[in-house]
């Protein structure tokens, strides 16, 4: 179950960064801070998707783990883009502020998309 749900979380953090470096080609850096919850609400809910896809009947809470995970998925983007922005330029920080609102996104959007899963799969 915990390589299911690592792989999950990678597939939604990678899926974040891709769009961000892809955005990054035609849109200034500055602007694509203010984007980015957009790409990690998307990630988030492809999480949450996955992890019911791979373990159906084998997760018992679903809506707790997967906002947990979710969580975990917006706090790993945060520390990989702080990591990334830090070789781009030297002033480049993103505070506690942006660290809160990028894993409630994902929290909350990897939550619906447990939601949509468990639905679709008439669970």
């Amino acid at each position: 179950m915990t390589i299911a749900a690592v792989k999950s979380i990678f597939i939604g953090v990678g899926g974040s960064l891709i769009l961000a470096v892809f955005c990054s080609t035609f849109i200034a850096l500055d602007k694509i801070l203010f984007i980015i919850p957009l790409f990690i609400a998307f990630n988030g809910a492809l999480t949450g998707y996955r992890l019911v896809e791979v373990l159906k009947n084998s997760i018992f809470n679903i809506p707790l783990f997967s906002f947990v995970l979710g969580i975990g998925g917006g706090a790993l983007t945060f520390v990989a883009i702080n990591f990334m922005g830090a070789f781009i330029k030297n002033i480049f920080l993103l505070n506690i502020t942006d660290l809160i609102i990028y894993m409630a996104v994902s929290g909350i959007t990897s939550y619906l998309g447990a939601k949509l899963a468990v639905r679709y799969f008439n669970l």
